[in-house]
């Protein structure tokens, strides 16, 4: 049963500060949290309605950054016909297309964490329960997780579709929606996590103990923003109860930001020599266990190497206080 946590939040005990008048300083800090409540370590940060303030100033950030980046993109390309988007908006050798479908979702970023200071007062909580992005975490975790998608994406691709290579000619164009693609496609793939699994999590665990709820309630929207086949769709779904799991263990959005980056850096690495490469559609029985079985034993071991790196139980999450700490 879902355990809701409406209740006013206690009252700090405070001490007077030697040499003030009426200064109040809380004497203890609060109980350290796991992910999904991080916004319970908040004093005076817990009531029913920032989770909603969040999601509303969110909501009106992206909307206007999209406004001031997108739409100049969109006006240029009626004007300047080498600066249009392609009719599928999804063509790896035409920088607009890259730049309109990457870039609108990297604005997630920025309007996630600005929603995330106007309804609960700190943006930190959003990237980790220390209140940072613990890049140490990454790099250590990047130096297995890289080599694995470097082989699965980029070397066996190149070898099971040899015969569908096709070298474009290197003119500005091509060489530039390359370059878009590996430079926003992590900044994409941020926001991604930030959207379906910060935003949801952290609104849901400011009510609801448990992180069931913040993990599941995002998968059909995440799933729904992705055009494959029923049986490519498992893998989205799949992919996006995974990613939320590795947050909630980890206490933070680094684990599933990089392994969501170096899936989709690989891919984006070798789609310009692949015609029709990274178009959603079609997908067969192997391509979803290819894509599957290794992202699944990848974030097992991930799991299992978390919890003896910060020694924890193997259900039990990295919990914090929302504050920037040495890494752990």
């Amino acid at each position: 049963m879902i355990e809701h946590d409406l209740r006013p939040p206690p009252q700090p005990p405070v001490t007077s500060s030697p040499g003030s008048i009426g200064a109040a300083l809380p004497a203890t800090l609060p109980e350290p949290q796991a992910y999904h409540r991080a916004a319970r370590v908040l004093w005076h940060r817990r009531y029913w309605w920032r989770p909603l303030v969040t999601l509303v100033v969110t909501a009106a950030v992206f909307v206007v950054m999209n406004f001031q980046v997108m739409v100049p993109l969109l006006i240029a390309g009626e004007i300047w016909p080498a600066a249009a988007t392609s009719s599928s908006l999804t063509d790896p050798l035409n920088p607009a297309d890259q730049f309109l479908g990457l870039g609108m979702l990297a604005l997630l970023v920025p309007a996630v964490l600005v929603g995330t200071l106007a309804g609960y007062g700190r943006a930190g909580i959003a990237l980790s329960v220390l209140g940072r992005f613990r890049w140490g975490l990454l790099g250590r975790a990047a130096l297995v997780v890289v080599p694995v998608f470097v082989l699965l994406n980029l070397v066996l691709n190149l070898i099971l579709e040899r015969e569908a290579i096709v070298v474009p000619q290197l003119s500005a164009g091509v060489v530039l929606a390359w370059l878009l693609a590996l430079v926003l496609s992590p900044l994409q793939c941020a926001g991604e996590e930030f959207a379906f699994r910060a935003l949801p999590m952290q609104m849901l665990g400011t009510w609801l103990r448990r992180p069931v709820l913040g993990i599941l309630l995002p998968v059909p929207l995440f799933v729904l923003g992705h055009g494959y086949s029923w049986m490519g769709q498992i893998d989205i779904a799949l992919f996006a109860i995974v990613m939320g799991l590795l947050a909630w263990k980890t206490g933070g959005l680094e684990i599933p930001i990089l392994v969501h980056t170096a899936n989709n850096w690989t891919l984006f690495a070798i789609a310009p020599l692949i015609p029709g490469f990274t178009e959603q559609g079609e997908v067969e029985l192997l391509g979803l266990l290819l894509a599957l079985i290794p992202m699944l034993l990848l974030s097992a071991g991930i799991w299992w190497w978390y919890s003896r790196r910060a020694g924890l139980g193997l259900w039990e999450p990295q919990r914090g206080r929302g504050v920037p700490l040495a890494d752990r």
